[in-house]
């Protein structure tokens, strides 16, 4: 109750600040919303989603560790369990982001040297650049095709194909595909023999696809390793709640143990993600 009463004090006493000073907070705090909905929104974009998906994330970002805070003090009692996940509320949006972002450039990747034997051959068989955009937009797989569908309707509206290709590679910044539209953008500019150049790409691409292949090899046992390390510490809590539950609960029902537990799951996850961040290499 005491614990209660001090939160609810401590509210009371920020309404008033806030209300007090309401001519200066919420102009910084509606510009912070702003400006951090326009950064997700511009990160966002390399994974084609859209802007409501930003404004969701913000609103998760900003709202959610409030809810997170009450809603668990409310059911578990605990300032510490509620204060550690509205800490986590606030991070989530963030590691999301990054997510979609992450596998969206891992699939484009992977469809870079299809792309490059795809505009080889098209430019071969006698098609223009246009021509052969418009190729890989209706035949190749998602997200390749939506990529080259948005350089085609950049294009349709008025822009040289060339400025098409150069504002897709600053907005991806995926190093297989920066180097595909520099190379037709160099080729565009100033001449070349882009469909063997092409060709010749898309072997030097599939070389160090296989490379990247055998590093997933190598390294497929650390990631198991990473993984179980991770849920390790659950299993070994069950176990322990089942010889001696009374102990366990001290995690649960103390102060000082619900400190120790939310230290140990913060170290748990921060050496998993150091695991995976050792392991994921860059060929």
């Amino acid at each position: 109750m005491v614990v209660l009463a001090a939160i609810v004090l401590a509210g009371i006493a920020a309404a008033v600040g806030i209300y007090a000073l309401s001519d200066i907070v919420i102009p910084r705090a509606t510009a912070q919303f702003a400006a951090k909905e326009l950064e997700i929104s511009a990160t966002i974009e390399q994974a084609s989603a859209s802007a409501t998906s930003a404004r969701q994330l913000v609103y998760l970002k900003f709202i959610g560790p409030v809810v997170a805070l009450i809603g668990l003090y409310w059911i578990s009692s605990s300032p510490v369990f509620a204060l550690a996940l509205a800490a986590a509320t606030y991070f989530v949006p963030d590691i999301v982001i990054q997510r979609i972002v992450r596998r969206r450039r891992d699939r484009l990747e992977l469809q870079a040297s299809n792309i490059m034997l795809a505009l080889s051959s098209s430019l071969k068989s006698g098609l223009t650049i246009e021509q052969a955009v418009d190729d890989i937009a209706e035949n190749m797989q998602a997200p390749a095709s939506e990529e080259f569908a948005l350089i085609r309707q950049r294009i349709d509206a008025g822009q040289l194909p060339s400025e098409a290709f150069k504002a897709a590679e600053k907005r991806l910044q995926i190093p297989r595909l920066t180097l595909i539209f520099q190379t037709i953008v160099v080729s565009l500019e100033r001449g070349g023999r882009l469909a063997s150049l092409m060709s010749r790409l898309a072997e030097a691409t599939r070389e160090i696809e296989r490379v990247e292949e055998r590093v997933k090899t190598e390294t497929a046992g650390l990631r198991m390793s990473s993984t179980i390390m991770l849920g390790m510490p659950i299993v070994i809590c069950g176990l322990l709640y089942i010889v001696e539950p009374n102990q366990v609960l001290l995690l649960f029902n103390n102060l000082v143990g619900n400190i120790v537990l939310v230290i140990a799951i913060a170290l748990d996850i921060g050496a998993y993600f150091i695991m995976k961040r050792i392991i994921d290499l860059d060929v």
